[in-house]
């Protein structure tokens, strides 16, 4: 495993700054906690999230769990802390187990990388409510990037 440019708690502060003004900022995710193969974010209930019956959305508790596995995802593709797009871990596919729902509190996702292959990575996400109800369970496939290899400039003679 590499060894990370910057700790956990600085590429948290940077994920939360690159996170302003996107749909993740705007639903409220939090980053909590990121490291090796790992990440933990939350999520409070608001009425912006609720769908009819004014529990969860199901694309909202998806969507929060998507960017659970990408923040694991990207510590583990360029733990480096920059914002690189050509580092970044691209979700391929997505299939989720909606088991429950709440209409109240926040919800807590944990990410582990359950799979690190040559391009992909697998990554499992748990959704919890505030009494440690499992809610959801995903598993997201996403592109594993590598950094590109160094340019060299060839003389022509």
């Amino acid at each position: 495993m590499r060894s990370p440019a910057v700790t956990p708690e600085e590429f948290l502060k940077k994920l939360s700054a690159w996170a302003r003004g996107t749909m993740i900022e705007s639903h409220g995710t939090r980053f909590v906690s990121v490291g090796p193969g790992r990440a933990v974010t939350e999520l409070d209930f608001k009425p912006s999230l609720a769908q009819l019956t004014g529990r969860f959305h199901a694309g909202a508790i998806i969507a929060f769990a998507d960017e659970t596995a990408t923040c694991a995802a990207m510590w583990e593709t360029n733990p480096s802390g920059a914002l690189r797009p050509e580092l970044f871990p691209l979700t391929l596919q997505l299939s989720v187990n909606l088991l429950r729902n709440t209409d109240r509190g926040t919800l807590t996702a944990e990410a582990q990388i359950v799979h690190r292959g040559r391009t992909t990575l697998v990554v499992e996400v748990l959704v919890f409510d505030d009494q440690r109800r499992l809610i959801a369970k995903l598993a997201a496939t996403q592109l594993a990037p590598a950094a590109p290899p160094a340019q060299t400039r060839s003389r022509e003679e």
